[in-house]
């Protein structure tokens, strides 16, 4: 009985390292709680508590936060981001209401936001986007397009409050498991768990949320009647995938070339310039191994 008591207390000390660790990489302290609810399974608060003192050597508490050591400072900025974020997701918020205005759009979401309200104040502000099926090139004119036109492009130079577009998938392609590295990417993880709902339609997130096994809810499938009005804005999607392919700058098509088209086509186009997750996997083992 002692040796399962004490294999079990070693295993739920490595899974709050882990969380620990992870969110330290984004320079966000955690709470008793948040580390509960980070958790891939489910122990008491009290277990949480007993294991989070017993790595006091490893980590430190400031304001109910809970850090690595020598990294105190991390309790004052989360307070300070917080102000950032709430500014940032009112125009998010705001945004999301224009685009929702095109009937192809079925879900928008805050993305990146890497702990509650842990926006930088320089930052950009990351959408992901889930359009009706056949209409993603559309779709992307209109944001995109919509964004330039009101100068809320982000560029290298200009990033604070600005909305950055390139994130989009179609409501017949949810699952997003081909994109993560396997065997294990808690970033990506991460990044589905924390997304922010602003608009949904027809309970499109739901049916996300299921697809990626985040939600114990039930599929439903979205109807398409065949109409000429359909053929019409089929035409319309070639012709705007065409363009926006040919306009796109030479070094973002390098680097989508280097992925083997993986990122860009007609149910997924995910346009960043660099792809985090692999960098952040390395100092995630890293630090991880580090403090082990």
């Amino acid at each position: 009985m002692s040796n399962i008591k004490s294999n079990y207390n070693q295993y739920l000390v490595l899974e709050i390292k882990k969380v620990i660790v992870f969110f330290d990489l984004f320079d966000y302290p955690l709470t008793a709680l948040e580390i509960f609810n980070h958790l891939e399974q489910k122990f008491s608060l009290l277990d949480i508590d007993t294991a989070l003192d017993s790595l006091k050597p490893i980590l430190s508490n400031k304001y109910g936060f809970y850090f690595l050591a020598g990294r105190e400072k991390l309790a004052e900025l989360r307070q300070s981001r917080y102000n950032y974020s709430v500014r940032k997701l009112k125009i998010a918020s705001r945004y999301a209401k224009i685009f929702s205005f095109l009937p192809y759009i079925k879900v928008i979401t805050l993305a990146n936001v890497i702990g509650a309200h842990n926006m930088r104040d320089e930052g950009d502000i990351d959408l992901f986007i889930i359009s009706e099926h056949k209409r993603l090139w559309l779709t992307r004119l209109f944001c995109a397009g919509l964004a330039k036109i009101l100068n809320k492009r982000p560029t290298q130079k200009v990033k604070k409050d600005k909305i950055c577009l390139s994130f989009y998938i179609t409501n017949d392609s949810l699952n997003l498991d081909e994109l993560k590295i396997k065997p294990n990417d808690p970033y990506f993880d991460y990044w589905l768990k924390t997304m922010v709902l602003l608009y949904n339609k027809e309970e499109n997130y739901e049916n996300f949320l299921t697809s990626n096994n985040l939600f114990g809810g039930r599929l439903s499938l979205s109807k398409n009647i065949n109409t000429r009005l359909n053929i019409f804005f089929d035409c319309c999607e070639l012709i705007a995938k065409k363009w926006q392919l040919k306009i796109m700058p030479l070094p973002l098509k390098q680097v989508l070339a280097s992925s083997n088209g993986k990122f860009i086509n007609d149910k997924i186009l995910k346009l960043y310039w660099r792809d985090r997750n692999a960098e952040i996997l390395e100092k995630f083992n890293y630090a991880l191994n580090k403090i082990s």
